[in-house]
């Protein structure tokens, strides 16, 4: 008999199958037999080759389309082997995986899930930024994919995978299974899981009544074990508060027979991405979508710098490049500079500067590069600007075309300080302090709080309010005494006249 059963459903996915298999049969552990369950398959390509499939260790069931869960518990019950890997038709493993498992659950009873580090392929490629296994963290959020060892008659204890989650998240509600039961779960601190990400991928974000409804089911079947963690999951959930970040697309339907009124209802959320630093690409399908209704695609629940590099629709016409509107504090090229914790495209179907004549859209596909991500962009912008004093005309029409339209639809958080800097590539005052080196930032924010507050940078402030308000440049610099000795008139910036009468000498 053998030691593991490699267990593959397979619905319409029979162009993938081939690399699957081959991924097991190349692993160093060869005490393996392959399961391949048909689940149904209606795609002509995918029934013929699974018919006709061949290779080694390898046998084929088939089945009526029953849905993923019921697909995985109909090859366990034929496999024969100790230990079981679920394994989706398209994905791959590393050649070792089989052979570090094994050696772990043998030298462990208790042990009863195996995992590994993973990767995306495909669509998509880098490093799946899971968290390592906690308790606390599993409750909240499954952190093990479906590609995970496990122990055969662990899953018949368990009663298998439940068919009636049927928004997913089975292997969420099968783990939590094995973990209410004291089973310990390990990970290979190695990359041996590849997940192939493709358009149709079902790694997808779920919709928000799916979210409840999923882990409302999983509460009430675990409930247990909420309760006896539920002190560590009250900790955990202040830790991570804000911690995750998301992308959404809104749909804004349209209020009046006229799509050139401007007027729109309350945006509707429509879907949801999980987003990381690595991300390279939104995609959102099974779109409702009106040419005469506004889309707005939060690109993450955060201030971000991000090179946005084509919006694309599948159409019934065929694919279209879209233009967009935006919410960015300041783009140069296709790089954008979002200050706000809601950055936002907004696509009109209709509007001049979109595609015409297009009726339905099927799907949307934002290619993209995340720069940056958090708290730091606000700086980065200022540093940007302030690098490029020397080089600053075609950068300054710019800023100034975006302040233009930004103050005809609404004020923005820091309109204040991009005016500024307008004046200030234009000011001899503040390229005289700034190329002085006197002017102390961490004196300046220490000693002055509010301006710290507000996110203003502190040479700005100086150099328009703060020396009118006799506040110190620098710990050693008296301004009022300085006034006082040389009787400059009181329109005076006293360290600028400091520094000029210091030049001339």
């Amino acid at each position: 008999m053998p030691c593991v059963s490699v267990v593959i459903p397979c619905y319409n996915q029979g162009a993938f199958i081939d690399e699957t298999i081959n991924s097991v049969l190349a692993q160093t552990c060869q005490d393996f037999e392959i399961i391949v369950v048909n689940d149904g398959s209606t795609d002509p390509f995918t029934v013929n080759h699974l018919q006709q499939l061949n290779f080694p260790k390898t046998r084929v069931l088939h089945t009526e389309n029953q849905g993923l869960s019921s697909a995985r518990n109909n090859g366990i019950r034929e496999a024969q082997g100790e230990y079981i890997l679920p394994l989706d038709a398209d994905d791959r493993i590393g050649p070792t995986y089989l052979e570090q498992a094994v050696q772990l659950l043998d030298a462990d009873p208790e042990l009863g899930i195996v995992y590994c580090k993973a990767r995306f392929f495909g669509d998509r490629n880098g490093e799946w930024q899971l968290p390592e296994y906690s308790l606390e963290e599993m409750l909240l959020n499954n952190v093990i994919f479906c590609t995970s060892f496990f122990r055969r008659a662990d899953w018949e204890e368990v009663g298998g995978f439940d068919p009636a989650m049927i928004y997913g998240w089975e292997d969420y509600d099968f783990w939590l299974s094995l973990i209410e039961r004291g089973r310990q779960v390990q990970r290979i601190p190695e990359i041996l899981f590849y997940y192939r990400i493709r358009s149709d991928s079902m790694l997808r974000s779920k919709e928000k009544k799916q979210k409840v409804a999923i882990l409302t089911k999983i509460f009430h079947k675990h409930e247990a074990l909420y309760k006896k963690h539920i002190d560590a999951l009250f900790d955990r959930l202040v830790d991570i508060k804000g911690a995750y970040l998301e992308a959404a697309l809104y749909r804004r339907e349209h209020a009046t027979e006229q799509a050139t009124t401007g007027q729109y209802k309350q945006r509707e959320l429509l879907s949801t991405r999980r987003v990381d630093i690595e991300t390279k690409a939104l995609f959102f399908d099974q779109l409702h979508w009106e040419a005469k209704d506004l889309l707005e695609v939060q690109l993450v629940n955060e201030q971000a710098i991000i090179n946005i590099k084509t919006v694309k629709a599948e159409t019934e016409q065929g694919r279209k490049n879209l233009s967009f509107e935006n919410n960015a504090t300041f783009v140069e090229d296709s790089l954008y500079f979002f200050t706000s914790k809601d950055p936002r495209l907004m696509i009109r179907l209709e509007a001049p500067t979109c595609v015409d004549k297009v009726n339905k859209v099927i799907s949307l596909t934002i290619e993209l590069d995340y720069l940056i991500i958090g708290d730091t962009v606000p700086e980065h912008l200022v540093s940007k600007l302030n690098e490029e004093l020397t080089t600053t005309r075609p950068t300054l029409a710019a800023l100034e075309e975006y302040i233009e339209r930004r103050e005809r639809t609404r004020s923005f958080s820091i309109k204040n300080i991009m005016k500024k800097l307008l004046l200030f590539y234009t000011s001899r005052s503040y390229r005289v302090v700034l190329r002085s080196g006197l002017f102390d930032r961490k004196f300046y924010l220490r000693e002055y709080p509010d301006v710290f507050f507000q996110e203003i940078d502190p040479l700005i402030h100086y150099c328009t309010v703060g020396w009118k308000e006799n506040r110190k440049p620098y710990a050693s610099f008296d301004p009022e005494q300085y006034k006082e000795i040389y009787g400059i008139p009181p329109d005076t910036n006293p360290l600028l006249h400091f520094l000029e009468s210091r030049q001339r000498l």
